[in-house]
C-alpha cells in the first residue's frame, strides 16, 4: 500500500508536462534565433567585404589608367621648362596633383627637381635638414651616416656608422655603394629613428647619380635648401616666374631673380628622362609610387618602371580634393610659348 502511494506521488501532472515542453520550445527558438542572427551577421560581413573588394579593385583600375595616361603623355608630348605638353594642355612635373575624369589623382615629379643622395651636396642637404628642424650637430651626424652608407670603405666618419655599428643595432650592413632607393634611408641609424621626419623628407630626394638640378620643377623645400643664402623674396619671384615658363637658362633666370643661377653648370632648366609618378583613387588606403625612365629607343618599350612603392595617400578623406584636370581632358589650344627642340 505504501508502494502504491509512492507510485501515485511520482506521477507528473499534465500541467507540469506542458510547462516542460514550453520551456524546451522557447530554448530551441532562442538557439535558432541566435544562430540565424550570427548567420545574418556573417552574410552582412561577406557582403561588406565583397563591396569593399569591388571598390578597391575599381580604385586600382582607375589608378592604373591614370598611370598609363601619364606615361603616354610624358612619352609623346614636347619638352617644356616645367614639364611636357603642347598648346593649352600642359603637364607640370613639379609634383602637383592632377585630377582624372574617373576621380583618380596623378602626380608627376621630374627627378631633376629633387636632391641627390648618391651625389650629395653636403651644404645643400645640411640646409634642408636644418630648415626641417634639426640642430646643426644632429644634421651633420645624419649626413655622416649617409656618406658612410654610400662610400666604399669601412672608415667611420666622426658621427657616422659602419658595419659594426649596424650589427650592434641588429641592422643589415651598409650598402657601401650607390643607393638603389631613397627608402634605404629607413634602414640607416638616425634617419630611421624619426619616421615622421623621414616621411616629410623622402619626397625631396632622388637616388640619381647626377647632380643636375632643375629649378623649374623643384619643390619650395628643395629651392630653399639650394638657395638658402638668398632672400625669401627672390625665391618667391623665382616661383612666380616659372609659372609662366620664363626661366629657360641661367643667364635669363639670374637677371630676372638676382639669384646665382648662371654660376653653376649643374643647373638645367628642362626636365630629364626620369620621373616619379604617384597615383591614387578614392577607395585606396595608400598611393602607389613609381620611378619611371623614358626610353624611346629601347626594345622593351618607350619607358621603364625601375621601382615601385606604396606611399601616403594625398588626402585624409575619400572625398575628391581640389586639383586641376589632367591635360588629356583639355581641349588643345595655342601655347603662348614654343617648346624647345633642343631641351637637354
Amino acid at each position: 500500500m505504501n508502494l502504491r502511494r509512492a507510485g501515485r506521488s511520482c506521477k507528473v501532472s499534465p500541467g507540469g508536462e506542458q510547462g516542460y515542453v514550453l520551456l524546451m520550445v522557447i530554448a530551441s527558438l532562442a538557439v535558432i534565433a541566435f544562430v540565424a542572427l550570427r548567420f545574418a551577421e556573417r552574410i552582412d560581413q561577406l557582403r561588406s567585404n565583397a563591396v569593399a573588394f569591388t571598390s578597391y579593385a575599381t580604385a586600382k583600375s582607375q589608378a592604373a589608367s591614370a598611370q598609363a595616361a601619364a606615361l603616354y603623355w610624358l612619352a609623346t608630348r614636347p619638352v617644356l621648362p616645367s614639364g611636357r605638353g603642347e598648346g593649352a594642355a600642359y603637364l607640370r612635373a613639379d609634383g602637383r596633383w592632377y585630377a582624372m575624369p574617373t576621380g583618380a589623382r596623378i602626380s608627376v615629379q621630374d627627378q631633376r627637381g629633387l636632391l641627390s643622395l648618391n651625389a650629395p651636396n653636403r651644404q645643400v642637404l645640411l640646409s634642408l635638414l636644418i630648415q626641417d628642424g634639426l640642430d646643426v650637430e644632429l644634421a651633420q651626424a645624419h649626413l655622416d651616416v649617409l656618406e658612410d652608407y654610400i662610400d666604399t670603405d669601412d672608415l667611420r666618419r666622426l658621427n657616422g656608422a659602419e658595419q659594426s655599428d649596424y650589427a650592434a643595432k641588429g641592422l643589415n650592413p651598409p650598402r657601401n655603394d650607390w643607393m638603389l632607393s631613397v627608402h634605404e634611408l629607413e634602414s640607416m641609424p638616425l634617419w630611421r629613428d624619426d619616421r615622421d621626419r623621414l616621411r616629410r623628407l623622402v619626397p625631396v630626394f632622388t637616388v640619381a647619380v647626377s647632380k643636375i638640378f632643375n629649378p623649374n620643377t623643384a619643390s619650395p623645400e628643395a629651392l630653399r635648401a639650394v638657395f638658402g643664402g638668398n632672400s625669401q623674396q627672390q625665391l618667391e619671384l623665382l616661383l612666380e616666374l616659372r609659372k609662366a615658363d620664363l626661366l629657360r637658362n641661367g643667364a635669363e633666370a639670374a637677371r630676372a631673380t638676382g639669384l646665382p643661377l648662371d654660376r653653376d653648370d649643374n643647373l638645367l632648366f628642362f626636365p630629364g628622362r626620369d620621373f616619379r609618378l604617384t597615383t591614387w583613387a578614392p577607395g585606396m588606403p595608400r598611393s602607389l609610387e613609381y620611378n619611371v625612365r623614358l626610353s624611346p629607343s629601347a626594345a622593351s618599350g618607350p619607358w621603364i618602371i625601375t621601382e615601385q612603392h606604396s606611399a601616403s595617400r594625398p588626402s585624409q578623406h575619400n572625398e575628391p580634393f581640389a586639383a586641376p584636370p589632367f591635360p588629356l581632358s583639355l581641349a588643345a589650344g595655342e601655347s603662348p610659348f614654343s617648346p624647345s627642340p633642343f631641351a637637354p
